[in-house]
């Protein structure tokens, strides 16, 4: 179990079965059964436990492993109301050793983005590529970045050795606080679909904004015209900012600034600890391609195609895995 300040994740493992359960399952055959994942928001905590108690789930568990802040927060209350002790582990051990686990055992786990050309509409970052599973020491040292309800960054020399060397306030808390302050959304999933919709240069100024979109300034500053310049720039200019905006808008716009900023933040520090590899993992990039597709774009862009941003198909679960 793996309880964050936004989101709990847990993960458990099943024996050989054909009952059918709810959540994602992920069948390991060299194991003899199947890892199933399961994600509630952390304010529904009581609510899982009545669940758990009242379907007697709980039933022949005395011990689990947990991580996270609610492993410290939440133990006393599944004690008493489970008779369950919380084995706790060390956050980042936990997410460093579940990462390493699904790399090295499953197939297809991690991946990219890269430059396709749409036609009539130029090139996007949309083009899903699978990379190598790490299996050699030659992959490290790589950065790895956790994007919950905040950002931490940690550099991985090894299957044990790593360290956290930054990290940022500004997360996934950010965003969905934000976005419930300014919108009526109450699902994560919800919004993220809304997004997909949304244009957001009608809420930020755009480099072309400033220098028009065919400058001989743009080329001197190798600059494109379509590069964010302001986030929430472009409302600064009209007498009525929310004249003419759209929840879509606005969730679109709100969700790159903060995949700007964790993107800038991952990329200084790659630079700083000379890490070509940038994994992004975290319950944040859930159903997420929007920020996915601009961290890969923005960490090619800034370091000139040096580095390469990573995602891994089970990216909020690691700690969970971690503290099995």
């Amino acid at each position: 179990l793996d309880v964050g300040g936004t989101l709990a994740k847990l993960v458990y493992f099943e024996q050989e079965t054909d009952a059918p359960v709810e959540g994602h399952r992920e069948r390991h055959r060299e194991l003899g059964g199947e890892f199933h994942f399961i994600q509630f928001e952390t304010r529904r905590m009581q609510n899982a436990m009545d669940l758990i108690r009242a379907n007697d789930l709980h039933n022949h568990i005395v011990e689990m492993g947990a991580t996270g802040g609610g492993a410290h927060k939440f133990a006393s209350a599944w004690q008493e109301e489970l008779g369950i002790t919380m084995h706790k582990e060390e956050e980042l051990e936990s997410l460093v050793a579940g990462m390493q686990f699904v790399l090295s055992t499953v197939i297809g786990e991690c991946y990219t983005y890269r430059p396709e050309e749409l036609k009539g509409d130029g090139w996007r970052w949309s083009r899903k590529v699978q990379r190598d599973a790490i299996t050699y020491s030659s992959t490290y040292p790589y950065m790895l970045v956790t994007i919950g309800t905040g950002v931490s960054i940690l550099r991985v020399d090894g299957p044990r050795k790593h360290e956290r060397v930054s990290g940022s306030t500004i997360g996934g808390g950010t965003y969905w606080g934000l976005i419930r302050l300014l919108t009526d959304i109450d699902d994560f999933e919800h919004v993220m679909r809304l997004a997909e919709q949304g244009d957001a240069t009608k809420v930020d100024m755009m480099v072309g904004d400033i220098y028009g979109n065919k400058s001989d300034a743009l080329e001197k500053l190798g600059l494109p015209s379509n590069l964010v310049a302001s986030s929430f720039g472009k409302l600064v200019a009209k007498d009525d900012p929310a004249n003419g905006l759209k929840e879509e808008d606005l969730a679109r716009a709100l969700l790159l600034m903060v995949t700007n900023n964790i993107g800038q933040v991952a990329y200084l520090n790659a630079k700083l600890h000379n890490t070509p590899r940038i994994y992004f993992v975290g319950n944040f990039l859930r159903q997420n391609n929007i920020s996915q597709r601009r961290l890969a774009y923005a960490i090619d862009f800034w370091s000139k195609g040096e580095m390469e941003a990573l995602f891994l198909e089970h990216e909020g679960y690691f700690g969970a895995l971690g503290a099995f």
